[in-house]
């Protein structure tokens, strides 16, 4: 595994939150660095209301 620096995991960070329009970027931090950078992307779909009689 390779060392990152400061900005490389902040811009990481960057395109995690890129493009996402429901979800959440969870960042790991462990002794005040950033280890480890999750995300949960979901896709939502309109629900079609049935006509009323």
């Amino acid at each position: 595994m390779t060392q990152t620096t400061h900005e490389e995991r902040l811009e990481v960070i960057a395109k995690a939150i890129e493009g996402i329009r429901f979800g959440e970027v969870q960042i790991t931090i462990q002794d005040g660095v950033i280890v480890q950078i999750n995300r949960v992307e979901k896709q939502r779909f309109q629900q079609q209301r049935k006509a009323q009689k």
